[in-house]
């Protein structure tokens, strides 16, 4: 077959050409043009970013009949001057230089005849006897053992070179007498200008952003990239547009992003099928296409949080679609979405209707649209707490979604409740000092609002009196509300309601609690019937409050138990 696949006719002949790898393959450049050459090397990372085609050049450096020593800068295999060796090695059939394939050839036998028996002989021709193992990892237990006293102690002629795109399963006896390597996956920026670099020379003519396209479909691996390539090449020969790329790779366009967007910023369940329908008319992948989907979520939370279109590999036009597409969502819609999403899309490998998980996932985004945060529903019941307490409506509650549509129900009227009040010192100037015991009181809740100890709050309304007297607070509970003096009582809130006092009268104040024991039901009834009875009471109490209802229609949930503090 004459014809060579794209991947293998543009394989990297010197270390410039590989991509994405600046720092690891100066490294080894230096390592070779000083002589500081290492036994062992073990090289990790994702597929297709050039671990196997580097580790070619390694040999060929340290063999080339160009030079009398190791070099930096070995032949190419395009030259027609190249050397015998350099040729054989890019071609994989030099003597000196052994690649094999671990998954191949896992046992401890395999090992024992081909590294281990060999590994003392002299190189037939060259300087070096250079082992490329590929996929080290898949090699048995045994076999790694059988290897490591050859690593450990090789003979002077003799180099391993292993690649792995599993690094942890290599075991540590032998990745610790090796220099390790780690292979990035190369950025999209990078696969792109290499894919220009190769239109160009095969006169192809193809777009920025139809290059762009095929870049990111590679995913970090250049030889996907390249492979991709090749498809879209077969696909639509010379001239090459964005949607040939599409439909060659079963890619959702910018266009369809934009429509399953704009759905779900309009709560537009019709669209999304719509859309689903057309991609499994086109004969598109939903595994790819959810991948695609959350791209582009990924692409919007990083707009929406940094503003910086750096950070993402889109075109000028693509970057202000994405602003304007990223100001319908808050930032907790974004991740709530991409998190949502990446469940859906982990679903569908062993999914029996793939497209049924697409569709379902695709509206279950739009529905999450109506839940409001737990932090604005945690406001929402503290500003109706307020209102029950004070008897005055609360204000309006707005939630920080973006989602006007799906505005929580404003809350139903309240029931006004009567605050404590607040008893004069002496019968002679009853008016004067109640007046001044009730805004003091007033003050001391502001206080303890601002400090956010709304249960203290709570707990002084549930006193039948409350009255300053000398430099004393007195505190009077009836014996059913005595929960709301215990929890006062407490040493963390006693101290909370002294320092109040003190802010409200500018010096220190004592408090003291009571009891009125003249009550009937405390005459009667033992600490636990009491108990029990202050239990119900407080049950009834929750299930009349209209936030209580609310909650409980919103959740579909019931009232198991009430604690009292």
């Amino acid at each position: 077959m004459s014809y060579q696949v794209i991947a293998r006719k543009w394989r990297p002949q010197k270390f410039a050409d590989v991509t994405g790898q600046e720092v690891l393959t100066r490294t080894l450049q230096n390592a070779l043009e000083y002589d500081r050459l290492h036994h062992a090397y073990l090289f990790s990372g994702a597929r297709g970013v050039g671990k196997t085609t580097t580790a070619r050049l390694v040999a060929k450096g340290l063999n080339c009949h160009r030079f009398d020593k190791p070099t930096a800068t070995p032949c190419h295999t395009t030259d027609e001057t190249a050397c015998a060796s350099c040729r054989e090695i890019s071609e994989g059939r030099s003597m000196d230089v052994l690649e094999i394939d671990a998954a191949s050839n896992t046992g401890v036998d395999n090992v024992r005849d081909v590294i281990i028996g060999s590994v003392a002989i002299a190189p037939a021709r060259d300087r070096y006897k250079v082992f490329i193992i590929d996929e080290v990892h898949m090699l048995s237990g045994p076999a790694f053992n059988a290897l490591l006293k050859t690593i450990e102690e090789p003979t002077s002629r003799g180099v391993f070179i292993m690649a792995t795109t599993d690094a942890h399963k290599v075991p540590e006896t032998i990745s610790s007498r090796c220099q390790l390597f780690e292979f990035r996956t190369i950025a999209t920026t990078k696969i792109a200008e290499r894919l220009r670099l190769i239109a160009d020379a095969e006169e192809i003519s193809i777009s920025d952003e139809a290059i762009r396209e095929i870049a990111r479909a590679g995913d970090g691996s250049m030889r996907d990239a390249q492979s991709a390539f090749d498809q879209v090449i077969s696909f639509a020969g010379k001239e090459i547009k964005t949607g040939d790329v599409e439909k060659a790779l079963g890619l959702a366009g910018a266009d369809v992003l934009a429509r399953v967007v704009n759905g779900i910023a309009e709560n537009n369940p019709a669209q999304a099928l719509a859309i689903v329908d057309d991609i499994v008319m086109r004969g598109h992948n939903l595994r790819n296409f959810c991948r695609d989907v959350l791209g582009h979520l990924r692409d919007l939370l990083v707009v929406k949080v940094s503003g910086d279109v750096k950070l993402i590999d889109a075109a000028a036009t693509q970057a202000n679609a994405l602003k304007q597409q990223a100001d319908l969502f808050s930032e907790s819609d974004l991740v709530r979405f991409f998190h949502s999403l990446s469940e859906t899309e982990s679903t569908l490998k062993d999914a029996a209707n793939p497209r049924y998980q697409v569709e379902v996932g695709l509206v279950k985004l739009m529905e999450m649209r109506r839940l409001a945060p737990i932090g604005d529903l945690i406001s929402r019941i503290a500003a109706l707490e307020d209102a029950l307490r004070s008897g005055k409506p609360p204000a309006e509650f707005k939630t920080s979604s973006r989602a006007d549509a799906a505005k929580i129900p404003p809350a139903p009227n309240v029931r006004k409740v009567e605050s404590v009040s607040a008893d004069a010192t002496a019968e002679g100037s009853a008016g004067g000092h109640a007046a001044h015991a009730d805004s003091m009181l007033d003050q001391i809740k502001r206080k303890l609002e601002q400090k956010k100890r709304r249960l203290l709050i709570a707990a002084l309304e549930g006193a039948v009196r409350a009255h300053l007297e000398a430099d004393e607070f007195l505190v009077e509970f009836a014996p059913e509300s005595k929960h709301f003096r215990d929890t006062l009582a407490r040493t963390e809130n006693a101290k909370a309601l002294r320092e109040a006092c003190a802010e409200v009268c500018g010096r220190e104040i004592a408090i003291r609690f009571t009891i009125n024991d003249t009550s009937e039901v405390s005459q009667a009834a033992s600490p636990a019937e009491e108990e029990k009875r202050a239990k119900q009471r407080a049950r009834q109490a929750a299930a009349q409050d209209p936030a209580v209802q609310q909650v409980l229609r919103a959740f579909g949930a019931e009232i198991v138990d009430v604690k009292l503090q």
